[in-house]
């Protein structure tokens, strides 16, 4: 990131600028404020209900801390008619957040398994996208948006952006590419682009080829986000045909069945035929068997 740019209002920037060329955002006058306003509340209001319930988390943890504790103490008194009690100084130190190893060994098993990212990847940024050393990103299932930091000033001649089916190289003429290497996927060259977007950025758009799968990063090697985190606008699926829909509607709810531990909509699947043909069988005996 350049000296001075702050990476928030540059993700926002991306954002509104999506909205400006491919939707009727902004002919809606105050109504675009109100849903601005709307959305900031209700991620305010999951950040707030988050910090609560962690902190009702931490509270079992030291709760069942001290409880473990006094039944170590009691365990130690050997019977005796007399329980040891811990002291009172022990026990503030568990209540105030003491022998910080343990309960944050606690808390981190306590997680949910949902919370936890794939090794060696980044939670998805707002528009389900990430951030590489020259460039931030967004993507939909269909196209990839890619915001190129440039030097102030650079005139759009200088610029140099070669597309190929399956590779990108974006630099400056006359230096060695900012950007050079195989994309994530395959994409319809013919409906990529890129233009000016102001004196200090540069915005890459790559058409997907395959519109049924979301990209973990946009060059293989650069900095990867975690899929599984991705969260797609549900609003979009009114814009699709009928057999588009039903498939990204499946891998939506698959996707967030495997977010919950829970089985996928083909698991459902092979169970309900399962437990059908236990239920028209009953004479035969399944105690023994086991199913994956």
């Amino acid at each position: 990131m350049a000296q001075g740019e702050n990476a928030i209002d540059m993700m926002l920037d991306l954002y509104f600028s999506f909205l400006r060329r491919k939707t009727d955002f902004f002919s809606q006058g105050e109504m675009c404020e109100r849903a601005v306003q709307s959305a900031f509340e209700r991620q305010r209001a999951i950040v707030a209900k988050q910090a609560e319930e962690d902190e009702k988390r931490r509270a079992r943890v030291k709760q069942a801390e001290l409880e473990r504790k006094m039944a170590e103490q009691a365990k130690a008194a050997d019977g005796s008619d007399k329980i040891q009690e811990i002291t009172d100084e022990e026990a503030e130190k568990i209540k105030s957040g003491g022998d910080d190893d343990d309960v944050s060994h606690d808390l981190t098993a306590d997680e949910d398994d949902q919370d936890k990212l794939a090794p060696g990847t980044m939670m998805p940024n707002s528009g389900n996208g990430g951030e590489a050393e020259h460039y931030v990103w967004h993507q939909t299932l269909t196209d990839v948006d890619v915001r190129v930091r440039i030097p102030v000033g650079t005139p759009a001649k200088q610029i140099v952006c070669d597309f190929k089916k399956s590779k990108w190289v974006f630099g400056l003429k006359g230096a060695t590419p900012m950007i050079e290497g195989d994309l994530y996927a395959d994409v319809q060259i013919d409906d990529c682009f890129w233009t000016m977007e102001d004196k200090t950025t540069v915005l890459v758009t790559f058409q997907k080829k395959n519109d049924m799968e979301w990209w973990d990063c946009v060059v293989r090697g650069h900095p990867c986000i975690d899929t599984k985190k991705v969260t797609p606008e549900n609003s979009k699926l009114s814009d699709l045909d009928g057999e588009t829909r039903a498939t990204v509607e499946k891998m939506m709810f698959d996707q967030q069945q495997k977010m919950q531990g829970k089985p996928t909509s083909d698991e459902m699947k092979k169970q309900d035929m399962m437990k059908q043909f236990m239920d028209a069988h009953p004479e035969m005996d399944f105690s023994q068997c086991k199913f994956s």
